[in-house]
């Protein structure tokens, strides 16, 4: 999958393509528009707030793509608050020249905005910062291992050749970090049963809280608890592939060319990132994300419809953001996951305003390690 995706000449992402919108394989949360980067914009700015407002707040964003997120939401904090846009410095960590180029022709358009950006070509060349890291779908396109639970044990899949052809191949699992994260996973009660092991996924929250001294992180991708991960009917995991906005399940075909992406499992994403020293402050839907950190733009909002001043900017987007939250559309496919680092204590953001406790919906950390049934939950395929 590394390979499929990554390779320096023939990977996925790698090579010259349009990936996000109409023309390409898919569609994110950017590609509805500005909104998305608004009101991520608007929680960053509570984030400035909860730390005192620091001379420096560096927001840092993995996962970019042609970088038009951080175009939006540098533009919403200029426009919002102008002192706080003299505090920001925006890092986007992208080891491909030509994706750093992408980016910074997007951001060219408001030199003010240019101005505010650096980049990176990984996260281990970082200064710590105070501040935060953000990514959105990041976590989904990371490699990761799959398992198979057949004949009373777990066996890891590798890829092997038949004539000419790619097939799975099962072997003992060896990797004590893989036998670590496979014991975590309930015994299904239907055999063959296989999933997915995103070992990457933790060594990122590793590297990414040794790189924040003060603040906050916040990573929105699609995903599940770990009740809903292993659902009993889950029994062919969640990889996926995409191309031309159609879905398929063979990452064989075609490698280099199509989209090979996982869902994430929360709760094990969470566990990892409290033992490399962060704190799990929230977890959500998207759809009850977006109603908090919209909140007090639609009170203005209603306040210009009573007075008959809803202008098509209004309109515009009121459009956007009932893509971004209808429960049906976009509203319960995503999911926010917000940590924290060096606070003594942190006052629930808006976008977290409507959310319950975060381990409350996690799970809690003994029932994760000791559960060995599955629960019974809707699932959102």
């Amino acid at each position: 999958m590394e390979q499929a995706l990554y390779h320096p000449e023939f990977g996925y992402y790698t090579a010259p393509r349009v990936r996000v919108g109409r023309a390409g394989d898919y569609y994110t949360n950017v590609s509805v528009g500005p909104v998305y980067g608004q009101l991520l914009a608007s929680q960053l700015l509570e984030m400035w707030n909860v730390l005192d407002r620091p001379d420096r707040f560096t927001i840092v964003e993995q996962g970019a793509e042609n970088g038009q997120l951080a175009s939006d939401i540098l533009s919403a904090l200029l426009d919002e608050s102008p002192k706080a846009s003299e505090c920001i410095r925006y890092v986007i960590v992208e080891p491909l020249l030509r994706n750093q180029r992408q980016q910074r022709a997007i951001l060219e358009n408001n030199r003010s905005l240019l101005m505010r950006v650096t980049w990176c070509n990984d996260l281990t060349d970082l200064q710590p910062i105070t501040g935060a890291f953000i990514s959105n779908e990041l976590i989904d396109a990371m490699p990761v291992r799959i398992v198979e639970y057949r004949d009373g044990g777990w066996a890891e899949l590798f890829v092997g050749l038949a004539g000419d052809e790619f097939r799975f191949v099962p072997a003992k699992i060896v990797a004590p970090e893989l036998s670590k994260v496979v014991s975590r996973i309930p015994l299904p009660p239907v055999a063959p049963y296989r999933t997915e092991v995103n070992l990457a996924a933790a060594k990122w929250v590793r590297t990414v809280s040794s790189k924040l001294e003060r603040g906050f992180v916040l990573t929105v991708d699609y995903g599940y608890t770990r009740d809903e991960f292993y659902k009993p009917e889950r029994t062919e995991g969640t990889l996926s592939c995409y191309s031309r906005h159609r879905r398929f399940y063979n990452p064989f075909d075609r490698p280099g060319e199509i989209d090979i992406t996982a869902h994430v499992d929360f709760t094990s994403l969470a566990e990892d990132a409290e033992e490399a020293g962060l704190k799990i402050a929230g977890y959500t839907d998207q759809h009850h994300f977006m109603i908090g950190a919209a909140e007090s733009r639609l009170l203005a909002l209603e306040q210009s419809v009573a007075f008959s001043r809803l202008n098509p900017t209004h309109s515009k987007f009121l459009r956007s953001y009932q893509t971004l939250m209808h429960p049906g559309n976009m509203g319960m496919v995503f999911k926010y996951l917000l940590l924290t680092k060096g606070l003594e204590c942190c006052p629930k953001l808006s976008g977290f305003k409507f959310a319950a406790d975060p381990w409350a919906s996690l799970e809690s950390r003994a029932r994760s390690l000791n559960q060995r049934s599955f629960g019974i939950s809707h699932i959102h395929d």
